[in-house]
């Protein structure tokens, strides 16, 4: 009886084990839909709420992120690695994009995640302010 209370309790703590290994090291770790983004420029401000399929992708330590038009004749695309501190501060260390003007630099955002939304406010060096909202996909 010993015996069988032993192996169960060593299973117990092998699956105990692999569900940790297997939680996000962070809140934005996971795949996200982009639902609405808002920019924010010095005399303009552009509101897009219908915006085409963009999806950003993160692992515990690097994103990817990829955009298409509706038409198909625009494709985007950047990633590199990230951090988060403090659950609220959220940099992307470009390491590739579509637009080698951003390969090479950080972006600070602002990150704020509500159940399944993602609330992203950061500055682009070119002088607007970009705010959007994600969803996490399951």
């Amino acid at each position: 009886m010993k015996r069988t209370a032993g192996i169960l309790l060593f299973i117990i703590l092998l699956a105990g084990q692999a569900v940790m290994a297997q939680a996000p090291a962070n809140p934005l770790e996971g795949s996200w839909r982009l639902m609405s983004q808002r920019s924010v420029y010095p005399d303009t401000v552009i509101v897009t709420l219908n915006v085409p399929p963009s999806i950003k992708i993160l692992n515990s330590t690097h994103f990817s992120w990829g955009y298409q038009s509706d038409s198909g004749e625009e494709v985007l695309a950047g990633g590199g690695r990230y951090t988060l501190e403090s659950d609220t501060m959220y940099t992307e260390y470009l390491e590739y994009h579509t637009s080698e003007a951003l390969v090479g630099i950080a972006l600070r955002f602002s990150a704020h995640v509500v159940g399944d939304l993602w609330y992203h406010v950061g500055e682009f060096p070119s002088g607007f302010r970009l705010e959007e909202v994600w969803r996490r996909i399951e």
